[in-house]
């Protein structure tokens, strides 16, 4: 469980949030200049479409649930976990804007496939940074390219349908804080076979899922978002 913090080594973990929040905080900014935040998918949810597909979408979280369920919680500090805590929403921050909404919106002008589908692939090497943790290495961080890929095609399918990021934000720091909690980091390590083989049958299903969603319905066009 979380105790008291003290003499943990509380502040390796503070630089790491230091290098997302200056980014986060520039995001911020800049979407708030351009005037872009519903053109990424911070729409009112009066705006929202699709409400059913929050159930595949939650589903992401199946197993993350496992992995806390089989672990339990990881003893750690207070702090250390607030910074952890701290460190995994702005990132998911800048994720999220970057891949579900500028360039989703970059690439507007293909068909709602192609877009996701890029967007999945960027997300997917966008995880290439991971090499330099201390404790990661190149197998489950090629693994980690591998489902986040996978996974980035349900949530870029959600987004564009929904029109709307803020579920898919929600799921994913759901899923990550339970990394957290689990395991104590959300970096990658080499899987066994057997959970590669489970992981992958799982987020190729979703992968699935998500494409099958973008040609069985219609994502709101870009004219009517500004327009609204």
């Amino acid at each position: 469980g979380i105790v008291a913090a003290g003499g943990s080594s509380w502040w390796q973990y503070l630089m790491p949030f230091a290098l997302v929040l200056v980014p986060g905080l520039f995001i911020a900014v800049v979407l708030s200049r351009l005037h872009w935040w519903r053109r990424v998918g911070f729409t009112p949810l009066r705006e929202w479409r699709a409400p059913h597909l929050l159930i595949p979408l939650v589903l992401v979280l199946a197993l993350p649930v496992a992995g806390l369920w089989a672990r339990d919680v990881m003893a750690t500090t207070a702090l250390v976990l607030a910074l952890q805590v701290g460190f995994v929403l702005i990132d998911i921050f800048m994720e999220e804007v970057t891949y579900r909404g500028v360039v989703l919106q970059a690439l507007s002008r293909f068909s709602p496939l192609l877009r996701v589908t890029l967007a999945a692939i960027l997300f997917g090497f966008s995880h290439l940074d991971n090499l330099f943790l201390p404790g990661a290495d190149e197998l489950g961080v090629a693994y980690q390219i591998f489902e986040a890929a996978l996974i980035g095609c349900l949530f870029g399918a959600v987004r564009l349908r929904m029109n709307s990021i803020w579920p898919v934000m929600a799921v994913h720091a759901a899923y990550d804080l339970m990394l957290v909690l689990a395991f104590g980091h959300a970096f990658p390590v080499a899987p066994t076979l057997p959970g590669f083989v489970v992981d992958t049958v799982v987020n190729l299903s979703l992968a699935v899922v998500g494409f099958s969603l973008l040609r069985a319905g219609l994502v709101v066009p870009e004219d009517r978002r500004e327009a609204a």
